[in-house]
C-alpha cells in the first residue's frame, strides 16, 4: 500500500494554521470595537450640532423687530434622539449696538455642573443683528 496518496495535515500545520486565524480574529474584533465607538461619537456630536443650529434659528426667528436680543447666559435642557442634553446659550455685545453674540455649547445631560466650562460635544457662534 502506497501511503504517499494519504498524505493530510500534520498536528503542527493545523497548530500554526489555528494561530494565524486567531491572530486576524483578535486584530479584526478590535477594530470593530474602535469603529463602534467613533459610530458613537459621530452620532453624538451630529445630534449636538443640530441642537445648536436649532436653538440659533429659533433666537433669530423670536427676535423682537428693532431691539437687539438681551444680553445673558441661559443654560436649559433638550430632549433629542431620546436622549436628554444640556444647553449652554450665551449672548454678549459686541462693538455694535445693534449686533449680539450667540455662543451656544451642548453637553450630554448630567456630565457636569451646567458651567459649560468642560469640553462641548458641539459648539456654535453666531451673530444676531437689529433689524
Amino acid at each position: 500500500m502506497n501511503h504517499s496518496r494519504l498524505r493530510g495535515f500534520t498536528l503542527i500545520e493545523i497548530l500554526v494554521a489555528l494561530a494565524i486565524f486567531a491572530v486576524v480574529s483578535i486584530t479584526i474584533y478590535g477594530r470593530i470595537g474602535d469603529v463602534l465607538l467613533q459610530t458613537g461619537s459621530l452620532e453624538a456630536r451630529t445630534f449636538a450640532t443640530w441642537i445648536a443650529q436649532n436653538t440659533l434659528t429659533r433666537l433669530q426667528l423670536e427676535q423682537v423687530p428693532g431691539e437687539a436680543p438681551s444680553a445673558g447666559r441661559v443654560v436649559e435642557s433638550v430632549t433629542m434622539a431620546n436622549r436628554e442634553w444640556e444647553l449652554v446659550t450665551e449672548i454678549s455685545a459686541t462693538s455694535d449696538a445693534g449686533l449680539r453674540r450667540v455662543e451656544i455649547r451642548v453637553h450630554p445631560s448630567g456630565a457636569g455642573d451646567g458651567r459649560g466650562e468642560r469640553d462641548a460635544v458641539a459648539r456654535l457662534t453666531g451673530f444676531i443683528g437689529q433689524y
